[in-house]
């Protein structure tokens, strides 16, 4: 494929992704404020309506907000992908159906028997990339499921790191209320499918590599 054809969107994707994760980190302090006033206002803008061109604006910048630093790291994921002719449309679309289920607030939320379960495939999946010898070549679809998985370590990071909406570092006496507790247990949730997909991709990247290079020595 033409270098050129490859390069411009590439280029652009980059950009766009960091954009949005500077975006990502200042929406704390121009989103964020906003929408926990409104919430306490019971649904209201400042001026008591229900929707007006200030409650339009602030969800727009809250929705953009909650999406960024994901989208962010996809643009750049993307950028990488399509840079190294890698399977860039199952990166895509892989990615979009877990932002599709992460953007549904109230699911999932577990009992202990989950983080059981998912817990222990994690630890499967952390002792099966270990385990693996290395390997000094990596074919085309090893490269691209190390891609992805380094996406989903990325997503889990911001999870709990102190900008993110499961970590609440920045501000602990939110985590208190009873709406940011029902999210708290739904996005720790989360956080437990972003680890699983993140060790199992980069697991089945390393055999793949193993595999590949057995059958080229």
């Amino acid at each position: 494929m033409n270098r050129t054809k490859i390069e411009g969107p590439a280029l652009w994707l980059s950009v766009i992704g960091i954009v949005l994760l500077l975006y990502a980190v200042a929406g704390n302090y121009v989103a964020l404020p906003g929408y926990i006033r409104f919430l306490e206002r019971g649904g209201r803008s400042a001026a008591g309506a229900s929707f007006d061109a200030s409650v339009l604006v602030g969800a727009i910048k809250t929705i953009v907000w909650m999406y960024s630093f994901q989208l962010g790291v996809l643009a750049l994921v993307v950028a990488k992908s399509v840079r190294e002719q890698l399977h860039t449309k199952h990166i895509v679309v892989f990615s979009l159906i877990w932002l599709t289920a992460w953007s549904w607030p109230s699911l999932p939320a577990p009992g202990a028997w989950f983080y059981i379960v998912f817990g222990g495939a994690v630890l499967i999946c952390i002792v099966a990339m270990l385990a693996q010898p290395p390997s000094r070549e990596m074919s085309k679809t090893s490269r691209t499921l190390f891609l992805a998985a380094l996406a989903f370590f990325a997503f889990a990071t911001w999870e709990v790191c102190g900008f993110g909406s499961t970590g609440r570092m920045l501000h602990p006496e939110q985590a208190a209320s009873p709406l940011a507790n029902r999210i708290l247990v739904t996005q720790s949730s989360k956080l437990m499918f972003e680890f699983l997909f993140a060790w199992g991709l980069l697991a089945a990247s390393t055999v793949l590599s193993r595999k590949s290079r057995y059958a080229n020595p």
